[in-house]
């Protein structure tokens, strides 16, 4: 896929055939070396956008798209500018473009300047990034791909192939893309560096990418995420599963009902949030063993929930109780609280369409 083989030399590297040099501006403006915002090295800006160093190299050399500060003692380093110029030339050769048409739309491109330099730490604001992919075109689902991005921490890339699959069906994206490169990530056994873990990066990008999601859809609505309606409360009581309950709170957004998670399952918790966001339901996720054995006090959670459930209706003189949906995963069973308005769901869609049914 192209953003698997753009990941560290663009066409035309070292022993293959060279691209026709366009004309092209002079680096190093005098506008560029002023440029507002901290400087980066190589290795900092190759880290962030995902690429070797060897490529940045290769770009400065061909195409003129190299570091323009200059400090006195120390190599060249990347401005602001310099830093969103490279962002466009990223996503262009993502999605296919030639190095050299990509190298003369970027440097033609209209820096970011403050909106889009790097923040405090380094790292190009978050809003540089979502631009520079902003007007890509939908993609199929590509599990191997992701996965292979993810392993070569090509956060670029990762990025781009979350953001493209499935734009407007989260539960799709779930359940067609990342649930299948995570589980393939824990199925892989990879030595790496300090500080380097695939499956923990792709799940931060996935987070970051369900935060994109969820403000494109609060900024739908007129009033954003402050809007009036019903609230669901979606809680984690699996350890290290809390991501597919964001998954699902925001396939609600998808359908305009403000969702609202709870990442800790406690059952002291469950009844503390409840009583704050004072939802129209809640969903548990859960997962059983063959035998019955749960992950965490979910049982224990359930009831908190059904139990602080009556406890709102008898406040607020609601004629019926709160409904509480259960995900239920694995292949056990679980003996859920009688006479109470508990549901059972084996699946996501299944969860969204029950919970939809009651809140509409």
């Amino acid at each position: 896929m192209a953003a698997a083989a753009g990941r560290h030399e663009p066409s035309g590297g070292p022993g293959g055939p060279r691209p026709a040099t366009p004309t092209l501006p002079t680096k190093g403006t005098a506008t560029d070396s002023s440029a507002p915002g901290p400087s980066l090295t190589v290795a900092a800006v190759a880290r962030r956008l995902g690429v070797a160093p060897a490529t940045l190299r290769t770009w400065d050399r061909r195409y003129g798209l190299g570091p323009s500060q200059h400090l006195a003692g120390s190599h060249r380093r990347y401005s602001s500018s310099d830093v969103s110029r490279l962002l466009v030339m990223r996503r262009l050769t993502l999605e296919g473009v030639a190095p050299s048409d990509a190298a003369r739309t970027a440097l033609e491109s209209q820096p970011t300047g403050v909106d889009g330099a790097p923040g405090a730490s380094g790292e190009p604001r978050a809003a540089a990034v979502v631009d520079a992919f902003a007007d890509a075109g939908p993609m199929a689902p590509d599990p191997p791909g992701l996965v292979a991005a993810a392993v070569h921490f090509d956060n670029a890339a990762v990025r781009w192939m979350l953001a493209r699959v499935h734009p407007g069906d989260v539960v799709a994206w779930w359940t067609q893309l990342v649930q299948p490169a995570l589980d393939a990530l824990e199925d892989e056994v990879a030595v790496a560096g300090p500080g380097e873990s695939a499956g923990p990066a792709l799940t931060s990008a996935a987070y970051a990418e369900l935060r994109s999601r969820a403000a494109v859809t609060a900024s739908r609505t007129p009033l954003g995420a402050d809007a009036a309606g019903p609230t669901i409360l979606a809680v984690g009581c699996v350890p290290g599963a809390e991501l597919l309950v964001h998954v699902l709170a925001t396939a609600l957004q998808e359908h305009g009902v403000r969702a609202r998670v709870l990442s800790v399952g406690r059952p002291e918790a469950v009844t503390e949030a409840i009583a704050q966001v004072r939802p129209e339901a809640v969903l548990l996720h859960i997962h059983a063993d063959e035998d019955g054995t749960t992950a965490g006090p979910s049982v224990e959670a359930v009831s908190a929930a059904v139990e602080a459930g009556a406890g709102l209706a008898t406040r607020t003189g609601s004629r019926s109780e709160m409904p509480v949906f259960v995900h239920l995963e694995g292949a056990g069973r679980i003996a859920l609280p009688a006479g109470a308005d508990v549901h059972r769901v084996r699946t996501l869609t299944g969860a969204l369409h029950e919970i939809l049914a009651v809140v509409r």
